[in-house]
């Protein structure tokens, strides 16, 4: 450039100066003023959203207020918090969401960038474009686009905005289903099931215990029995959970940890309610167990599921709880850990590999414990996925889609099961019900011979062949 205006004299290059000044400021005012229309907007807003960021788990869902007889849920942009409303003009449209959204990848029509776009669309539309949620189109988001949602969190979690994109989706299912009565037919069953029994199965409550009817399982006694074993639905009705539940009493028992069950006093967490916009439902079963379990004087709970477990940890504080809770799995690497435990590493298993569930993972930040308690009891740490730790893919079941049908696209069960398929694994090892029930199943219509484990059961294993 200097050689090009060399020739220049000064009175010429002093105009060249003052018209490069002009232009670059008409162009940076008319950038600024581009700005709020379009995507480049998250210059300006992203750092402060990323210091106004929740410090507690994203995409818990706020309490509503049933006494006020106002709406419930979000049915328009205007309903949304300002700081969703902020993650919104945060986002720079990058995709990263949508690339690690297994309902995206699996061929479903939900697309995380789109759902925040549509709320910025509606938002500048000023109420044109009508109610935001339920239709079709560009600043609505459809039942379709909400209802694929497992709520994995790892769009959030790979957002470079830190965009909270899971909650919004939740709170958008609870206008459909608390104000308009609106969600999947198969949900009906569900929401039945769950109002009169208690239970997603339909199983009457007082067949809630007869998982223990094969072994000696002993109550908790208030006062004096130290960790309550919360078992869950999943434990109690499902028969293949039920196993990994007799599995963990054997072992429970080896270490001598002194433990006990509510029986069928135990009342369902209603975690998966919560998640498919069922609020009401919801509330009223977290005050009645946080109620029974102050009343029951316990002090630590141990689950099974990450469910249950994020649950009543996360959720049940705005309700007043104030007991301990573990996952089964800190409990096993903790007694494995500490000596409690004589466990002989099983030749049995082959090669074993790991399946993060997205709760006790991604949201609840725990991938050591189970690594810790499979390597105890295999004498070597577990293979991984390509994507593992807080890039795990999800089952498929989360978010409430344990209770839906997938119609649409490739199930995402089988998508996860055909990414380890490649590491030649002869066990499949999880820490959570509902991704053993999904990740068995695929195995089953796949038509493989792989053993799909909980920890639970590795670990009785490795104790069995310490003798």
């Amino acid at each position: 450039t200097g050689h090009f205006l060399g020739g220049l004299s000064p009175q010429a290059l002093h105009g060249v100066a003052e018209c490069a000044w002009w232009l670059h400021a008409v162009v940076l005012l008319a950038f600024m003023n581009v700005l709020p229309h379009s995507k480049h907007m998250h210059i300006l807003t992203v750092i402060p959203n990323i210091f106004f960021r929740k410090l507690e788990q994203p995409d818990l869902p706020p309490r509503e207020d049933f006494s006020s007889g106002t709406a419930f849920g979000v049915a328009n942009s205007k309903d949304f918090t300002w700081k969703d409303l902020l993650d919104t003009f945060s986002c720079a449209e990058c995709g990263r969401c949508q690339e690690v959204c297994p309902a995206f990848q699996t061929g479903k029509p939900l697309s995380p960038r789109d759902i925040v776009h549509n709320i910025k669309i509606h938002l500048l539309a000023e109420g044109k474009l009508g109610q935001l949620v339920g239709a079709f189109g560009e600043g609505h988001c459809s039942g379709e686009d909400l209802w694929g949602c497992t709520a994995c969190g790892a769009c959030q979690n790979i957002c470079p905005a830190l965009v909270e994109h899971p909650g919004k989706i939740l709170r958008m299912r609870r206008f459909l289903v608390e104000m308009q009565a609106r969600f999947p037919e198969e949900l009906y069953g569900f929401f039945e099931n769950m109002e009169q029994r208690g239970n997603p199965w339909g199983i009457m409550p007082a067949e809630r215990d007869r998982w223990a009817a094969a072994q000696t399982v002993r109550e908790f006694v208030p006062g004096k029995t130290e960790w309550l074993v919360y078992v869950g639905c999943a434990g109690a009705f499902d028969t293949r959970c039920q196993q990994v539940l007799r599995a963990l009493c054997r072992v429970l028992d080896a270490a001598g940890l002194d433990w006990g069950t509510l029986g069928n006093a135990e009342l369902c967490c209603g975690e998966s309610l919560r998640r498919l916009g069922n609020e009401y439902m919801f509330e009223k079963m977290a005050q009645e167990n946080v109620r029974c379990l102050q009343e029951h004087g316990v002090g630590k709970v141990m689950t099974v599921c990450p469910h249950c477990f994020s649950t009543l940890k996360n959720d049940y504080r705005a309700y007043g709880a104030d007991f301990e809770v573990w996952h089964h799995s800190q409990v096993l690497a903790h007694l494995a850990q500490s000596g409690r435990l004589r466990l002989a590493p099983a030749d049995r298993w082959g090669k074993v590999l790991y399946h993060d569930p997205c709760t006790l993972g991604r949201h609840n930040r725990e991938f050591a414990a189970p690594r810790a308690v499979v390597a105890a009891s295999c004498g070597q740490m577990p293979l991984e996925f390509p994507r593992h730790g807080e890039e795990g893919f999800c089952c498929g079941a989360g978010g409430g889609r344990m209770w839906m049908e997938e119609s649409t696209g490739e199930r995402i069960n089988r998508t996860r099961l055909r990414e380890g398929l490649a590491l030649a694994p002869d066990t499949l090892c999880t820490a959570c019900p509902y991704c053993l029930i999904m990740l068995e199943d695929a195995a089953k219509d796949e038509g493989l011979d792989l053993k799909v484990r909980d920890i639970a059961e590795i670990t009785a294993q490795a104790l069995q062949e310490a003798g």
